[in-house]
């Protein structure tokens, strides 16, 4: 990524008195620098290659122009990256953003906002442990193309309180066992501080689908209030009734039990 900023520099250190932009249009027209949707900054185009590929290019340009903006890549991107989809998500990736961030005008056609109340300072919290990394064998800087991605215990809650949000609910489910599996209880339960009621039960019944049904339990008895409404889950033609959470369940056992026919 190159921006207007880096061109001056660029410019200065050479001792020349050329225009920034004039400079840009110029390798633009060498077909050295490509526009992307941020204002401000191109992209590098290698000799040889005929087009950008990264599709995060965007995203890196937000980063490259302001250095102190928050994101994380959220929903498919973020479970593509941490394995739980088979094929790469199409549509354009979903990003978190915290709620005191306004997305830049050049980008918004180009991703799928998603907030849930966490502020800038939370991100640590959202991104995947060192640790998690480690274990599933994940490069710990280049994991998710070096930029910020929910882990599965931020992606649980986006999961269980932007149930819409998600678009590859049929590629996510037969790996529930895996997100399940990966996910902290601890981490999971302090994220899910200040969500809905609907959104604890969601995400008890996520890890109860996933395998870890006591566990599931015990993340619901955490929930702020004792009561328990009827929460339904998905929009789909069948549906399980499951007591112990109360949820009507119109995705995750419809799908499990049609994949399991396939």
């Amino acid at each position: 990524m190159v921006t207007r900023a880096d061109i001056g520099a660029y410019l200065a250190e050479a001792g020349s008195t050329k225009d920034a932009d004039a400079t840009v249009k110029h390798l633009q027209r060498l077909g050295w620098l490509v526009p992307v949707h941020i204002r401000g900054v191109w992209a590098y185009l290698p000799p040889g290659e005929e087009a950008v590929t990264d599709r995060y290019i965007d995203l890196r340009a937000w980063r490259a122009r302001d250095s102190e903006a928050v994101f994380a890549l959220a929903g498919e991107a973020a479970a593509w990256h941490l394995g739980y989809l088979d094929q790469e998500f199409s549509g354009p990736p979903a990003i978190w953003l915290p709620g005191e961030t306004r997305i830049p005008f050049g980008l918004r056609p180009h991703v799928s906002e998603v907030k849930l109340g966490w502020s800038a300072n939370e991100i640590k919290r959202l991104v995947p442990s060192p640790l998690l990394l480690h274990q599933r064998h994940l490069d710990l800087t280049k994991w998710a193309g070096g930029i910020p991605a929910f882990g599965p215990e931020a992606l649980i809650v986006q999961l269980s309180t932007r149930v819409k949000s998600f678009r590859s609910w049929a590629d996510l489910v037969p790996h529930l066992q895996q997100l399940a599996v990966d996910c902290d209880i601890e981490r999971l339960s302090k994220l899910l501080d200040g969500k809905s009621q609907s959104g604890w039960q969601r995400a008890g019944y996520l890890l109860h689908r996933g395998g870890r049904h006591d566990d599931g339990l015990a993340l619901v008895a955490r929930r702020p209030t004792p009561h328990m409404a009827d929460v339904v889950f998905g929009d789909g033609h069948d549906a399980v009734w499951v007591s112990q959470f109360r949820i009507v369940d119109r995705l995750i056992a419809p799908l499990q039990r049609d994949l399991g026919k396939a």
